[in-house]
């Protein structure tokens, strides 16, 4: 053990620690300015300005959120989706480029934006830029990197044609290479576009009323053709490839083969796609609308699977926190896609991967934390409980049980696709480089306190 006067701290964190490759069930966490300074298999004497002792609680790296919508719906914002986020034990969010005022894809926008989040945050935010199709765009890549861009996200599916528009594949493989000469990540929303535009005509002019019918109209292969699509685009590239909000085991697979051959690509899947089914739509209509869709029994298994074999490289919430106006039409394809969740990320995974699928503790960390930041170009600060780096620590208690409720949480969306759940598992605190920033039932944080992250690529 180090000397005493090298572990004064100004916290301390005693609890059962859970790193990305040890368990020390009455270890001892100590930080001073902002940075981890011991991570220790037994409790120190040594001084502390502030000494917190969680018991048998789990004592984690905080959460880094790959992918979160603050501003697809302005009436959020990056205070109350960080906000929530501190809630959750989400120290990190990578803030997604998409935005209802307009996409990020200037330097301007994404200037714009940055000051934003250094007046808002509550944790720290990286920030994603996305490319105009249309051949414009990618002359504004380089000049995105060098504003701080962490990673670009493009799709090949047409949401919206202002706000998220699709990429077509011949400029793909253009945009593909000029991302690759700055070493950003691009993310891709990787859906057929060609099959669900004619599935969504054609059952949507049917009238029938079966919420089931989004699923329908998204079926397994628009979401396995066009990830395999996008990994030959970008085989010679050289392009930094990830895959979100996955929802079939296919996907995985498809990436790991090409990742087998020495491709960079990696994979998020999201809470949802872990634990609901496209049979709780019967029940729960347009809450549980995502893109892509829920899946069947198997494909959650197939995917826990993956998970539990490593493959896996990110949790991520998809957070797209719509008002409950967007969610209530009768007719599921005049419904808003996707919900808040960067509250809920830990504890839904969580309590079904230790308690369900009795899933190693350290395999949560690095899926959670540890992946995700040397995927993103954070590994130099955050991702893991070790010495120099941040402060970031989450406390979970895995066996308190409670019931989710999204008028009780803290996005302003007021609903969770989650409600009525009962979850295994309950964040405590939340440490935030060093500051407590949640108590377990209140924010001790201010809007502003949250960095900006740049990524080391």
């Amino acid at each position: 053990m180090p000397e005493p006067n090298d572990l004064v701290a100004d916290l301390a964190v005693v609890g059962h620690l859970v790193t990305s490759d040890a368990q020390y069930p009455r270890g001892e966490v100590r930080v001073r300015d902002g940075r981890i300074i011991a991570v220790l298999d037994v409790p120190s004497d040594a001084p502390a300005e502030q000494r917190v002792d969680v018991g048998e609680a789990y004592v984690m790296p905080g959460v880094i959120d790959p992918h979160v919508h603050c501003l697809s719906y302005a009436g959020e914002g990056i205070e109350a989706g960080t906000r929530s986020a501190a809630a959750g034990g989400v120290t990190t969010i990578l803030e997604m480029p998409f935005d209802q005022e307009g996409p990020i894809w200037s330097v301007s926008a994404f200037n714009d934006k940055l000051a934003r989040v250094r007046r808002e945050a509550h944790v720290d935010v990286a920030v994603y830029a996305t490319v105009e199709p249309g051949g414009n765009g990618i002359s504004q890549i380089a000049g995105l990197a060098e504003a701080g861009a962490a990673c670009f996200k493009v799709s090949t599916y047409h949401t919206d044609p202002n706000r998220f528009p699709r990429t077509p594949d011949d400029e793909l493989i253009e945009v593909f290479a000029e991302i690759a000469k700055t070493g950003r990540r691009l993310c891709v929303h990787a859906e057929n576009d060609e099959i669900v535009r004619a599935k969504v005509a054609e059952l949507h002019a049917s009238g029938e009323l079966d919420p089931r019918l989004h699923c329908a109209a998204r079926p397994p292969v628009t979401e396995t053709a066009a990830v395999a699509n996008v990994l030959e685009l970008g085989r010679d590239t050289g392009v930094k490839l990830h895959f979100c909000h996955i929802s079939t085991p296919r996907a995985v697979d498809l990436v790991q083969w090409h990742r087998s051959g020495g491709a960079p690509a990696t994979v998020e899947v999201c809470p949802h796609y872990l634990t609901l089914t496209a049979e709780d739509m019967v029940r729960r209509g347009a809450w549980l609308k995502c893109n892509p869709p829920l899946r069947d029994a198997e494909h959650v298994d197939g995917l826990w699977e993956r998970f539990r074999a490593g493959q896996i490289d990110a949790i991520a919430s998809d957070h797209a926190p719509w008002p409950k106006h967007y969610k209530d039409r009768k007719n599921i394809f005049d419904n808003a896609s996707g919900g808040p969740g960067v509250e809920t990320l830990l504890p839904v995974t969580a309590s079904e991967a230790l308690h369900t699928r009795k899933i190693d503790p350290c395999e949560l960390v690095r899926t959670t934390a540890t992946k995700v930041a040397k995927a993103f170009g954070l590994a130099g600060r955050k991702g893991d409980l070790k010495p120099g780096l941040d402060g970031d620590l989450v406390v979970l208690d895995p066996h308190r049980e409670w019931i989710v409720d999204g008028a009780e949480l803290h996005s302003n969306a007021g609903w969770s696709p989650f409600d009525g759940m009962r979850v295994r598992g309950k964040v405590l605190l939340t440490v935030s480089r060093g500051e407590v920033i949640w108590d377990g039932s209140h924010l001790h944080s201010e809007a502003g306190r949250g960095e900006f992250l740049a990524a080391d690529c």
